[in-house]
């Protein structure tokens, strides 16, 4: 992608729509570090190391979101106050059951998806497809994720 084959309308709005993403994937990051930390039960291990493995690749994806912001030319959110007020995450003091945190880690990562195609859908039809690439690999990840978590609660995957 060429910056002149954007107009600054359009760069503005895929900047906006990065930023949202990336302080969701931020908050998401933190939410499963946290759920990695504080989770007890019966497979514990197991989700021990998954969450690990999630944390690890949504702090490399936060760098991508964040790069890709600004080869546009727009500076990137960096602060816990600018990600909270982007995201649209819940954030909680309780520390949840190992069956709730699952299931709201697959939530989230579902969101994402959403998210993910929502923006591409503007990102495709102004020919940004350095962005739409970007997202494409991260719906992967976040589809991945959520059927990694669901697949606990359901013998059909």
């Amino acid at each position: 992608m060429s910056k002149k084959t954007l107009d600054e309308a359009q760069i503005k709005t895929i900047c906006e729509k990065l930023s949202h993403y990336l302080a969701d994937t931020f908050v998401l990051y933190v939410k499963t570090l946290n759920y990695h930390w504080n989770m007890v039960g019966s497979q514990f291990f197991m989700y021990h190391k998954l969450l690990q493995e999630q944390y690890e690749e949504m702090a490399q994806a936060t760098d991508e979101l964040a790069e890709r912001i600004r080869m546009l030319g727009h500076p990137a959110p960096g602060t816990l106050a600018q990600f909270q007020k982007l995201s649209c995450i819940e954030e909680s003091d309780k520390i949840p059951t190992q069956e709730e945190m699952i299931r709201e880690l697959a939530k989230i990562h579902e969101m994402l998806v959403e998210h993910g195609h929502q923006t591409i859908a503007f990102t495709d039809q102004v020919l940004d497809q350095g962005t739409s690439d970007l997202l494409v690999e991260r719906i992967r990840f976040h589809d991945k994720q959520a059927w990694l978590l669901r697949s606990h609660f359901s013998h059909s995957g």
